[in-house]
């Protein structure tokens, strides 16, 4: 450890503007931060164990893929119309419907499940999740201090981690009361808890500048000719760079966080005979090593240039993957050490890359080109669930082979771009 006072007055300050960020936070990017947990604490209880519910309901692993593939197809469909329906009715109010319909519906549909066709359902009504990603990254961003984005950006991050202490608790219950009861009952839960954050968050927050300017611009226009003007922001788009590199990273992350999200639960039950209530502790290993990240490292670097930091977090998270490959069965050691790596180069890369999109992304424009953005972006993601699922059929750790190469081609793409970012 450094003994060098200068170094260490300022981690010091970058970590109190951390903590000021959030306590300084007003209008709606107080709203947004402070009504996370409400959404996080169900996220992260029953994300860890979905795909092994889903396996104890008789759905094959082929068929999760296949769920994972048609969720996100389905999504590129929800980020065409999503930017024109934020425009069109607001920041605020499209972020409290489709956060309704895409999430706290779909926990019921969860709760209820019998069979294959009832995951389908859910992942329908959740892929419309892409329509409020759009309005709910403007209602954060659009009024807030520049200066403040990565410490935001941060701070929702750090407020997923933290909940995600409380996936060991999920693990004990389904010890005690068996597999499906708890899922069953932690999803009556998701509906509640997300209904009353969904709720608070648009009592408690206001319709941003931009969004008042675009309603008003959009008031006699219909949604279908908005949607029709995409082509005008494709070419804009497509004429540059950098958002090109952005849409290319943002692929390679929903990518990882599919395929990741839906198959750790299975390598860790089928091919390293992990008990179901035993892969719990993993995620919580990951939110102390994030939280971590998030307070004693990440202010170090908050004004290293954003491409290097992302790179070097890629890599890390490239060789957690790999780490997994080749990890023996029941070997606790192994899956720590790549849960560890992965944390920290999750942690490294996601607020430095959000903040990166957030810069690159004319504000007058946001809505739309963050909808072309998710379009293209999911076009290329969409395949990539089946695929890890024949994959994962195989033999249960080819997915992670294929993150692994996917994040070096991340790597490769956003070199392309290191002096600009």
């Amino acid at each position: 450890m450094s003994s060098d006072p200068d170094q260490r007055d300022h981690s010091s300050r970058t970590t109190s503007s951390l903590m000021g960020a959030l306590l300084s936070a007003r209008g709606n990017a107080a709203a947004c931060l402070w009504t996370e947990p409400l959404w996080g604490i169900p996220f992260f209880l029953y994300t860890p164990f979905l795909s092994v519910y889903m396996l104890a309901l008789g759905v094959s692993e082929s068929q999760i893929g296949l769920i994972a593939s048609v969720g996100l197809g389905l999504q590129v469909f929800a980020a065409l119309i999503g930017g024109a329906i934020t425009d069109k009715i607001g920041r605020r109010r499209t972020t409290f419907v489709f956060d309704m319909i895409s999430w706290a519906l779909p926990a019921l549909v969860w709760m209820l499940a019998q069979d294959t066709h009832w995951f389908f359902a859910a992942a329908v009504l959740n892929s419309l999740m892409r329509i409020t990603a759009t309005s709910w990254t403007c209602l954060l961003t659009e009024d807030a201090p520049g200066d403040m984005m990565v410490h935001y950006w941060a701070w929702v991050n750090i407020a997923g981690i933290m909940v995600g202490l409380v996936s060991p608790v999920a693990g004990l219950m389904i010890e005690r009361w068996s597999l499906v009861p708890t899922m069953r009952g932690i999803f009556a839960f998701t509906f509640v808890s997300m209904t009353a954050k969904f709720v608070i968050l648009y009592v408690a927050s206001t319709e941003t500048t931009i969004g008042v300017k675009r309603m008003a611009e959009t008031r006699d226009r219909s949604i279908i000719s908005l949607v029709g003007e995409y082509r005008q922001i494709v070419r804009l788009v497509f004429r540059s760079h950098l958002t090109l590199v952005g849409i290319t990273l943002m692929a390679v992350v929903t990518i990882y966080n599919a395929v990741r999200g839906s198959f750790f639960a299975v390598l860790l039950t089928r091919g390293l005979d992990f008990l179901p209530h035993e892969i719990g502790w993993f995620p919580a290993l990951r939110s102390v090593v994030m939280l971590l990240c998030y307070f004693l490292v990440l202010p170090r670097l908050h004004h290293r240039r954003h491409s290097s930091v992302i790179t070097l977090g890629l890599l890390l998270t490239a060789a957690a993957s790999f780490l997994l490959v080749i990890a023996p069965s029941r070997s606790y050691l192994m899956v720590s050490v790549s849960t560890v790596i992965e944390a920290v180069g999750t942690a490294l890369a996601v607020p430095f890359f959000e903040t990166l999109l957030f810069r690159v992304i004319d504000p007058n424009e946001r809505a739309r080109v963050l909808s072309v953005a998710n379009v293209l972006m999911l076009a290329v993601a969409t395949p990539f669930g089946w695929i890890a699922g024949v994959l994962s059929e195989i033999r249960p750790v080819l997915p992670f082979v294929l993150l692994g190469v996917l994040l070096f081609a991340g790597v490769a793409v956003l070199s392309t771009a290191r002096k600009r970012v």
